[in-house]
């Protein structure tokens, strides 16, 4: 995982919560995705945390700004990453 990869405009995908949680996590088999996402989202870790699922899914939650030195835009939101072959989800709260 390199700070490269969250730069890059043609990996990242801009993800509204509230469209992704349910959909992502049935296709991952991963339930109450949105729970684990709000979850972190309060108390995030600098390590981020990593979700598996039922469909030989793993996914990465973390915070870019809490774990590479530089900063990015919208580093600060929940970030969904499942390894460099993959899109990274940036999600984004409406409401907020």
């Amino acid at each position: 995982m390199i700070i490269n990869e969250f730069k890059d405009p043609d990996k990242i995908v801009y993800a509204d919560i509230n469209e992704f949680a349910d959909n992502f996590g049935n296709e991952c088999g991963i339930s109450d995705l949105r729970g684990k996402i709000e979850a972190f989202k309060a108390n995030p870790v600098k390590e981020g945390v990593t979700v598996s699922g039922t469909k030989r899914t793993t996914l990465k939650l973390l915070i870019p700004n809490m774990v590479f030195d530089e900063k990015i835009e919208m580093g600060d939101s929940v970030w969904v990453y499942m390894g460099e072959l993959y899109e990274i989800y940036c999600l984004y709260w409406p409401q907020e």
